[in-house]
């Protein structure tokens, strides 16, 4: 099986949003989420009895599925790449796991695999890889991460897991036109904008990875992660390392 990519997201950077907005002089259209869209969710990790933690600092998120507040996220790939963030624990096993939704409210899982816990880094991502079935336009999937102390005995209680939706949607042509003519920080705007999630983030993950130090972009990832449709103010400090292949 194709081995799918990672991306590490390692250290946390502090600094101001409203500085960095008066210094560059910034104006964007900030993420727009589609109205009364919403699914339940667990985008957070829950404290689990048993030998496996979690350790994190002050201030530092658990185990968290990058998703809006809504819980639910559109894109217009067929593969699009999921993020989590990871912090330091004892678990032995992490599981990557999709499901689709059926017409009549059932689901089936389309896709699970799992990889050693050893050295994770801290945000990770994965993006489909060619022979997953790629998603199907108007048809909601749920996709989980779950963190397992004993892959040989993997009790129920000592899981810890989170959850996300994504929905696959058609991308307008004239949309799809603008994004071919654009500078890469006018198309995360275009896609924040127009409340493709998936898409605006992994656009902007890779702006952060390939320009670390650029106050501009480094601004965009704050807004985003502060904006209220959002709700991840705990990721919003945080550097991204460069892309590496995963375990």
């Amino acid at each position: 099986m194709k081995r799918p990519m990672f991306t590490s997201l390692r250290y946390f950077v502090p600094w101001s949003l409203a500085v960095l907005i008066l210094d560059a002089g910034l104006s964007w259209a900030g993420f727009t989420p589609p109205k009364n869209l919403s699914r339940p969710g667990n985008r957070e990790g829950a404290a689990t009895r048993g030998v496996c933690r979690v350790q994190t600092a002050a201030n530092e998120p658990d185990l968290t599925a990058l998703v809006p507040a809504s819980n639910i996220g559109l894109t217009a790939a067929n593969r699009p790449t999921f993020y989590w963030y990871l912090p330091a624990n004892n678990y032995q096993a992490l599981e990557f796991a999709l499901f689709q939704n059926l017409a009549d409210g059932t689901q089936v899982q389309i896709y699970k695999q799992q990889f050693p816990m050893a050295h994770r880094p801290r945000l990770d991502s994965i993006t489909l890889a060619g022979d997953v079935p790629p998603l199907q336009e108007g048809v909601d999937y749920r996709w989980t991460v779950s963190l397992i102390c004993n892959p040989r005995d993997p009790d129920p209680s000592q899981i810890r897991f989170v959850e996300g939706w994504v929905q696959r949607v058609a991308l307008p042509a004239t949309l799809n036109k603008q994004l071919r003519q654009t500078s890469p920080v006018e198309r995360y705007n275009l896609l924040a904008s127009h409340g493709l999630w998936y898409d605006a983030l992994e656009t902007l993950v890779k702006l952060r990875q390939q320009q670390p130090t650029n106050p501009k972009v480094n601004a965009l990832w704050t807004e985003l992660m502060t904006a209220e449709e959002v709700g991840l103010k705990r990721l919003s400090n945080l550097a991204i390392a460069q892309r590496s292949r995963g375990n």
